[in-house]
């Protein structure tokens, strides 16, 4: 049996970066900040914001979350991850291109 532990969040940032940055390099991965913090119903999960230069794919989105939070088990934590992206904001006055909708950050 494995012993159920929690990574501080910057052991989840250090354990999830590789991954990220290799899963998501052609969507401009540029970082990842990870915290804790309760869910809806009590649960603690790390929020996992992640930064890139473009809309990653819903594809993408499912495959590294997995990824991750497999990580997270093979570790011990069995905390979930929520993987939120967020995409740097145009700049002021810019028009941002057909069917770009800026950041996709929900916080």
């Amino acid at each position: 049996m494995s012993m159920i532990i929690e990574l501080s969040d910057d052991e989840a940032r250090r354990m999830a970066d590789p991954i990220l940055r290799e899963r998501l390099k052609e969507f401009g991965y540029r970082g990842v900040t990870v915290s804790s913090e309760e869910d809806f119903d009590g649960d603690v999960v790390l929020r996992m914001t992640v930064d890139v230069d473009r809309q990653v794919s819903g594809r993408a989105m499912l495959d590294v979350g997995g990824e991750v939070w497999g990580a997270l088990l093979d570790r011990g934590d069995r905390r979930f991850a929520l993987l939120t992206y967020r995409r740097p904001e145009p700049a002021p006055g810019s028009v941002a291109p057909a069917g770009d909708f800026g950041s996709n950050d929900d916080r």
